[in-house]
C-alpha cells in the first residue's frame, strides 16, 4: 500500500509533480447523472423510460460518474462507465477516486482492465492510482470483494492504491481535494480547490449530513438531487413507510441544505428514475427554483469554475 506521506515526496514545494501543471480552473464533466436506477430503466415501461428511448441524449442517464479535467481524475465507476467514458472519447484516466462502496459507484470497475491493458500487448500495460478514503477502505475490505479485485489489479500492473487519511489533502496538477466524513456510513464529500475557485462534491446520500464550515459559499455545490414527494401530475411517490423517507434525502431536505451552504451555484446530480421526471420536467424545475441557481444534471454536462 502507498499512503499519501509517501505520494508526497514526488510533489515539490510549489505543488507540482513530474510532469504536472498547476490548474487555477475546475473543468467537470457528468459521465453519468442517473442513480441505483438509471433511465430508462431495463423493464421499465413509464412514460419517463419511454422517452429516453426514443430520444436519448439529455433524456438518458447513465449511472452516477464525474471527471475531472485536468488531473484526469474519475470519481467512481458505475456499471455502465466504459460507455460513458468512450461517449466523451475519454481512453485515459490517470487518476480514481471512490466516494463509498455502493455497487452503483463501484461494479464497473473492470473498466481499468479495459483502459490499461491489452491481452495482445501485456508490455504496453498503464497505470491507474486509486484514491482512497481510509473509511472508504475499510468498507471495501468487507464488502462485495471489492478490495481483492482492486489489490488483484495491483498484482496485475494496472492499478496502485492509495489511502487518503482524515484531515489530509490531497494535491495533484495544482488541484487539492480534501475528503469528509458524511452522516451515512461510509460516505464522503470533498471539497477541491483550485486557486481561488472551491467546489464541493456530495454527490450521495446527503441525509442528516452537515456541511463543514470549511464548505460554505463554494463557487459550485454538486449534490444528489433526493426523491420527490410527488410527481408532475401530483400522485404521492414514495409510500408513508418506506425505507426510502427514512433513509434517504428528499429533494426538500436538499432545497434546505443549499440555502444552508449558500453556493454561488448548485447542479443535482444521482437523478433517480424513479422520480418519475424527464428531462424537461427538470428545466421547468430550475425555473421554479431560479433563485437559487438550481441547474439539474445531464449526461455530458461540461462545467468550467
Amino acid at each position: 500500500m502507498v499512503t499519501l506521506q509517501s505520494f508526497r515526496k514526488k510533489i515539490s514545494s510549489n505543488g507540482k509533480g513530474p510532469g504536472e501543471h498547476i490548474t487555477k480552473r475546475l473543468e467537470l464533466l457528468f459521465l453519468g447523472t442517473g442513480g441505483a436506477d438509471t433511465t430508462p430503466r431495463i423493464g421499465c415501461k413509464c412514460r419517463v423510460c419511454q422517452e429516453a428511448r426514443r430520444k436519448g441524449g439529455r433524456f438518458a442517464r447513465n449511472g452516477p460518474s464525474l471527471f475531472l479535467l485536468g488531473p484526469s481524475l474519475l470519481f467512481d465507476t458505475p456499471e455502465d462507465i466504459a460507455k460513458s467514458l468512450e461517449r466523451e472519447q475519454i481512453h485515459r484516466v490517470r487518476r480514481l477516486l471512490y466516494t463509498h462502496w455502493h455497487p452503483d459507484h463501484t461494479m464497473g470497475r473492470r473498466v481499468l482492465e479495459q483502459l490499461n491493458m491489452s491481452i495482445l500487448n501485456l508490455k504496453g500495460r498503464k497505470m491507474t492510482d486509486i484514491w482512497l478514503p481510509t473509511w472508504v477502505r475499510e468498507d471495501f475490505r468487507r464488502r462485495l470483494g471489492l478490495d481483492e479485485h482492486l489489490q488483484f489489479f495491483e498484482r496485475m500492473g494496472i492499478a496502485k492504491i492509495h489511502e487518503i487519511t482524515a484531515g489530509e489533502t490531497l494535491v495533484v496538477d495544482g488541484v487539492s481535494l480534501r475528503a469528509y466524513r458524511m452522516a451515512q456510513p461510509g460516505l464522503t464529500a470533498f471539497l477541491v480547490k483550485a486557486g481561488k475557485k472551491r467546489v464541493v462534491l456530495a454527490v450521495d446520500d446527503t441525509k442528516g449530513w452537515v456541511p463543514s464550515d470549511q464548505m460554505v459559499e463554494p463557487d459550485l455545490l454538486v449534490m444528489e438531487a433526493g426523491w420527490f414527494e410527488l410527481d408532475p401530475r401530483g400522485h404521492v411517490l414514495v409510500p408513508e413507510n418506506h425505507w426510502v423517507r427514512r433513509s434517504e434525502a428528499s429533494f426538500d431536505e436538499t432545497l434546505k441544505l443549499i440555502k444552508r451552504i449558500k453556493p454561488r451555484q448548485t447542479v443535482l446530480t444521482h437523478i433517480e428514475e424513479m422520480n418519475a421526471r424527464s428531462y424537461t420536467d427538470y428545466l421547468k424545475l430550475e425555473r421554479k427554483y431560479e433563485d437559487l441557481r438550481i441547474q439539474f444534471a445531464y449526461d455530458g454536462l461540461r462545467l468550467k469554475v
